[in-house]
């Protein structure tokens, strides 16, 4: 009875390894060394088209169909397992089926039994199907290197990071500071950024992609004066964000031609402005003074004309005031206009006559220096969309106007007690403030929207230009050498 219980206990165990080898999908097999032949345990060959090269001669002929670029790897693993050197035999290979098409299969096994003098006998092993795996391995590093060969090529910087902003993959290196890709990997994206300035800005951007789970496109100038775009569109997993995918474009080039052709129409705009004010405007003056002369007369000789005389001055004045505020319009900052200082004065006396909020308008730091025009247009529609911002939107009692310059800087500041912006908003949601802040950056200039204490907004916008002979970066600055004596100093 003994017997009986542990021959169907070795059966059930047999039944159970069969089940589980059936289930894991493995080839058993049990190969004499010494007399080179193999007895398979099961049907797996003949599932997978293999020939099993049962027989004499298995280890000649199993070699004879393993595809050639992997022979001698997998006889080398065999060689140091079967001479002893490493514990066990495990290697992956490509084997040629009986239809003549390539397989990968995973070969794992050991010597399990030792002839005399420690002489291998036989060797237990298994083989797993790991085509599938392998195909799926060799498209994503094809599709890997694709890639990045891709964005190698690319004249844009691609940056991935995860949710908390640390760089992943940079496709091109820091030419400009001397890092290569693989240094960044790791580092926080802000590391990229050239000032404290940028890399707050930097960081804002990616609070806001993942914040809102949206694509974000923003556009920012770098402290060495180039104007780069940033698209940045997250990557979701599971409704959260967890990293976020960005492309940054060098867009100085553009925006030079932007400001060319911009300098080129304000230039048209004000010989236009320029013609009708000395032009045309002088024209209908002269016209008018004739008429006012002859209306005088024709009080005196001709009564009966005087009355149809007056009215035609009075159209001809009225032509005259219209050719000026024609001409102003076009070109509020003209330098015939007064300029810059002149017109955002204006701009506050219409204000004022309007009835809105209370403004005040200061001018301090004059330099005498005249701006650029694109630079000063710039700056007063700035001011303008601002303050009618300020006007329609946050119900401002009192507005302040500022405008400060220096040898190094011009600065535009509108100030409001309102009710200030949105959440978000100055971020640059609205379109009034992405139009700002083009503006800002067609002219290298910095637009800084922010919340006053206790309410109200504060919108400056700080265009800097470096003083001749002067170095930006204390780190860079040469000491003099020191004049011999007697020598004189050269100017």
């Amino acid at each position: 009875m003994t017997v009986r219980a542990r021959s169907r206990q070795r059966q059930d165990d047999e039944q159970l390894l069969a089940a589980a080898v059936w289930a894991a999908d493995l080839g058993l097999y049990v190969w004499d060394v010494s007399s080179d032949t193999v007895r398979w345990l099961n049907d797996w060959c003949g599932r997978y088209d293999i020939d099993p090269c049962e027989g004499a001669r298995h280890g000649v002929r199993w070699r004879e169909r393993v595809h050639p670029d992997d022979r001698v790897r997998a006889r080398h693993e065999y060689d140091e397992h079967i001479a002893g050197r490493r514990d066990r035999y495990e290697t992956e290979y490509r084997i040629r089926t009986l239809s003549g098409a390539w397989r990968w299969i995973r070969n794992r096994g050991y010597v399990v039994r030792h002839g005399p003098g420690g002489r291998r006998r036989k060797l237990m092993g298994i083989c797993v199907d790991v085509d599938e795996r392998k195909r799926v391995d060799a498209a994503l590093e094809y599709s890997r290197r694709s890639l990045e060969a891709l964005a190698a090529a690319a004249p844009i910087w691609m940056i991935l990071t995860d949710a908390d902003g640390i760089i992943e993959f940079l496709n091109r290196p820091l030419a400009h500071r001397g890092i290569g890709p693989a240094e960044v990997v790791g580092q926080p994206v802000t590391m990229l950024a050239g000032d404290p300035a940028e890399a707050l800005r930097i960081d804002a951007i990616r609070q806001n992609v993942v914040r809102s789970a949206q694509p974000q496109m923003h556009t920012m100038l770098l402290n060495d004066g180039r104007a780069i775009a940033a698209f940045a569109n997250p990557l979701i997993e599971h409704g959260k964000v967890i990293g976020i995918a960005a492309v940054i474009l060098d867009v100085s080039e553009s925006r030079n031609r932007e400001r060319d052709l911009l300098n080129a129409v304000a230039g048209e705009q004000r010989r236009f402005a320029h013609d009708l004010h000395d032009g045309l405007g002088q024209e209908l003056t002269g016209i008018a003074l004739l008429l006012k002369t002859l209306a005088r007369r024709a009080a005196a000789e001709a009564p009966t004309l005087a009355p149809g005389l007056e009215e035609v001055l009075d159209y001809a004045n009225g032509a005259i005031a219209t050719s000026r505020a024609v001409a102003r319009g076009v070109s509020p900052v003209g330098r015939e206009h007064g300029g810059l200082e002149e017109a955002l004065r204006e701009l506050a006396e219409r204000i004022r006559r309007q009835g809105g909020p209370t403004l005040s308008y200061r001018v301090t730091g004059r330099d005498g220096g005249e701006l650029d025009a694109l630079l000063a247009d710039n700056l007063y529609r700035i001011a303008q969309e601002a303050i009618t911002n300020a006007v329609r939107h946050s119900g401002a009692r009192q507005i302040v106007l500022r405008l400060e310059r220096s040898l190094v800087h011009v600065r535009l500041a509108i100030e409001d007690d309102g009710s200030g912006l949105p959440p978000g908003a100055d971020e640059g949601s609205g379109l009034g403030l992405r139009i700002m802040r083009a503006r800002a950056e067609l002219v290298g200039a910095r637009l800084v929207v922010g919340a006053l204490a206790p309410q109200g907004t504060r919108v400056e916008c700080t265009r800097e230009w470096p003083v001749a002979g002067s170095v930006r970066s204390p780190r860079l600055r040469k000491p003099k050498p020191k004049p011999k004596p007697g020598s004189k100093s050269r100017r």
